[in-house]
């Protein structure tokens, strides 16, 4: 047979556009990796995220009964009320964490169970940082107001491992202890609110440059 025959014969085109068709399938797969590995890693996230905050919730507890046992400086009406306040954060936190476990590991309900745990978490910052007016009195311990203000932050942010969750927490903790050194004129107040300042600073642009660190990890290793 001719070499004319063979490239005039209908079988021809077949025979080339066959291996185009196998090839297409595999280089598609392969192209979608990088979107499968991001999905993954999005979930593992917000898996890890909303598991951590069973553990914290537990901490803030644990620190919460040692505040007021150690740093209570207020009557026991203000002390209830502080109680009351962080107790309500704990058990919507705890709700987050129950109702994300009762779906599917669905990225869109993971999602939404991620946005209301961040939201829980500005109230529990919010109510945390009322004991500085609630719990520790007029005129505390510098060092007390202190290890009151940056312990949770310390702790928590980094067994929550999430950016937004972290700087939700810390900034109405920060605002509202650093309010109350102003207008109750604690003890050696520039020296405490400059150590304030400082320390939730550097803890903030700790987790800042955590999370960043971990976005620039390629999607297919950040599955840890």
């Amino acid at each position: 047979m001719a070499l004319t025959d063979i490239q005039d014969s209908p079988l021809a085109p077949l025979q080339v556009s066959r291996p185009l068709a196998l090839q297409s399938g595999p280089l598609s797969s392969l192209a979608r990796l990088p979107e499968i590995h991001a999905e993954a890693s999005e979930i593992a996230h917000l898996s890890r995220f909303l598991r951590a905050s069973v553990g914290a919730a537990a901490m803030l507890m644990l620190l919460g009964a040692v505040a007021i046992a150690v740093a209570g400086g207020a009557g026991l009406k203000q002390e209830f009320a502080w109680a009351l306040l962080v107790l309500a954060g704990v058990g919507a936190m705890l709700r987050s964490y129950i109702r994300s476990t009762a779906q599917a590991f669905d990225r869109l309900p993971m999602r939404e169970a991620a946005k209301d745990l961040r939201a829980v978490l500005f109230y529990t910052g919010f109510a945390w940082g009322a004991g500085a007016f609630l719990l520790l009195g007029d005129n505390p311990l510098p060092l007390m107001g202190l290890c009151f203000a940056v312990l949770p932050s310390a702790i928590l942010l980094p067994l929550l491992r999430d950016k937004t969750a972290g700087l939700f927490f810390l900034s109405p903790v920060t605002v509202l202890t650093a309010a109350a050194m102003l207008l109750q004129h604690w003890a050696a107040m520039p020296v405490a609110l400059t150590m304030l300042l400082v320390m939730q600073s550097c803890i903030g642009a700790g987790l800042a440059l955590a999370g960043r660190s971990r976005e620039t990890i390629p999607a297919g290793l950040s599955l840890r």
